[in-house]
């Protein structure tokens, strides 16, 4: 009879820990800053994101703006301001198709993965929500 309570206890309590959320890694260089932005497609501004390997600076929104990519399967989001060092003048990042770069360290980073490939850190890019309804894409923190 103890053994069926041990047995019963241990898989509760090993439920439980599975069904705790995982902390999230908090980059101490970036704060979250709450957002929700709908862009149209097929406005000309956002035309190079109807091909893939394509990407697009949307100023004024995030920290140091969006980098909205898209990928041929979908479109991702990235903060663009490089998560390895405190924002300052030089820190937005610049995309180029599948990358992008910060001016300040010369960190580059894929916009497939948001891992750094060139430079020093041990962040990668701060990735934002993206939902397509039709060619409307909303993008959110």
């Amino acid at each position: 009879m103890k053994a069926v309570k041990f047995i019963t206890l241990s898989i509760v309590l090993l439920g439980l820990q599975a069904c705790k959320k995982k902390s999230d890694y908090k980059n101490p260089y970036l704060q979250d800053v709450s957002f929700s932005v709908e862009i149209n497609l097929d406005l000309p501004e956002y035309a190079p994101l109807q091909y893939a390997n394509n990407s697009v600076l949307i100023q004024n929104i995030g920290i140091k703006g969006v980098i909205v990519f898209y990928s041929g399967n979908s479109y991702l989001a990235y903060e663009a301001s490089d998560p390895n060092h405190y924002p300052s003048g030089c820190s937005q990042m610049h995309p180029n198709q599948f990358t992008c770069k910060c001016d300040c360290e010369n960190n580059r980073y894929s916009l497939y993965t948001g891992q750094l490939t060139e430079g020093e850190g041990k962040y990668p890019l701060k990735a934002y929500h993206v939902s397509q309804n039709g060619h409307l894409l909303r993008i959110s923190n």
